[in-house]
């Protein structure tokens, strides 16, 4: 019995022995396995480290490459906006030039019609006078020779009258074709700033569009609402000139621009690109009203004749005396000069436009009162507003 239990245990413990002797090599396999996998799953990983690491050199030279062509689209934006620039300056000068060439033929015409007014009261002139003034052949051809004379200056005046209107006619030609190349190329801006947009979104793809595109406009708003603000300090300046006459002319304001009398945008505050603005005056805009008449509203002299790009635009500014004035901006045409006498309510001094800094055609209004600015709509019989 004893022998039994001491083979039983030599046994277990044997059995013990060889699992201690091989619980190491156990141990060793397994951790083995484990740095295998861990290995394994270290070198996915670094690959795919690898593979965002290229990624991320490819997206940064796609961004490198965006960036370069936002420079050459800014230099084109800068180009066409120079070129607009110079377009509308040129523009500008030859509609002062045709305005100057019109009311010179407009004189030229008149001049004409006095003499031929003249001509048929005094028969001495004329033809029939001429003729029965003759009493001898000599006398005949005298008389012939001075109704040649007669006949050829009144021929080269018409002739010249025609050149002059066939001159008016290229020149209106030219003004048109500019334009059209004026539109052209602010369209073509337009697709630069578009494409400028697309490529910063392209480049970080976390702004939106329309975050891009304020992006994109940001450098030109603040260049524009910069010279908006010089244009508007010099019309404020023209504005703050003293009346040459002391004395008011008085009476009651006219409406300026009679068949259209929608007022978009009142006097006082409003948003601006996004900033407060005050508005010194009213802007007028009704559906067809480009090309519009714009009459004085009072009678008085005309101040100020300015063919800008920037600001108002095209704008002519009228003294009543008394240092009271009105303004009137972003015209289309101006027909008026200075120093040129005005009629309330019925002298035409230009067209409505969108010259200048304009969202789209409208007249925009302003009275001064003894140099202080006042709302102009209770002055037109209209009641105040707010702007939303």
């Amino acid at each position: 019995m004893k022998k039994t239990t001491a083979r039983v245990l030599c046994a277990l413990m044997a059995v013990v022995m060889l699992a201690m002797l091989a619980m190491p090599y156990l141990a060793r396999a397994v951790t083995s396995d484990d740095l295998e996998q861990l290995e394994q799953q270290l070198e996915e990983v670094r690959k795919k480290g690898e593979e965002l690491e290229e990624q991320q050199e490819q997206q940064e030279a796609y961004k490198e490459n965006l960036e370069q062509q936002n420079e050459i689209i800014k230099q084109q934006i800068s180009t066409i906006s120079n070129s607009i620039a110079v377009t509308q300056q040129s523009l500008a000068q030859k509609q002062a030039e045709l305005d100057e060439k019109r009311r010179e033929m407009e004189e030229t015409d008149a001049l004409f019609a006095e003499r031929l007014r003249a001509m048929q009261v005094n028969h001495s002139s004329g033809l029939l006078s001429t003729l029965l003034a003759v009493n001898t052949f000599d006398e005949l051809l005298t008389a012939s020779t001075t109704l040649s004379r007669i006949s050829a200056a009144d021929t080269s005046l018409l002739e010249k009258l025609g050149q002059e209107r066939a001159e008016i006619e290229q020149q209106e030609a030219e003004i048109n074709d500019q334009l059209a190349q004026l539109e052209a190329a602010q369209d073509t801006l337009e697709g630069k700033k578009q494409e400028l947009a697309a490529n910063i979104q392209a480049a970080d793809a976390s702004i939106d569009a329309t975050e891009a595109l304020k992006l994109a406009n940001e450098e030109e708003q603040e260049k524009l609402t910069q010279e908006y603000e010089e244009a508007r300090k010099k019309a404020e300046a023209e504005l703050n000139r003293p009346s040459q006459d002391t004395e008011f002319v008085g009476g009651s304001y006219n409406w300026p621009v009679p068949g259209y009398t929608r007022i978009s945008s009142y006097y006082g505050w409003r948003t601006l690109y996004g900033k407060p603005d005050w508005h010194t005056g009213i802007d007028i805009s009704q559906g067809g009203i480009y090309g519009a008449s714009i009459v004085a509203s009072l009678s008085g002299t005309v101040q100020t004749v300015v063919y800008g790009s920037r600001g108002y635009g095209y704008y002519v500014i009228v003294d009543h005396g008394g240092n009271n004035k009105t303004l009137y901006g972003h015209m289309s045409q101006i027909d008026v000069t200075v120093g040129q006498q005005v009629v309330g309510g019925s002298t035409v001094i230009g067209r409505v436009g969108s010259t200048g800094n304009s969202t789209g055609p409208h007249l925009h209004f302003e009275i001064r009162l003894n140099g202080q600015q006042v709302d102009p709509a209770p002055y037109l019989g209209r009641e105040s507003g707010t702007n939303s």
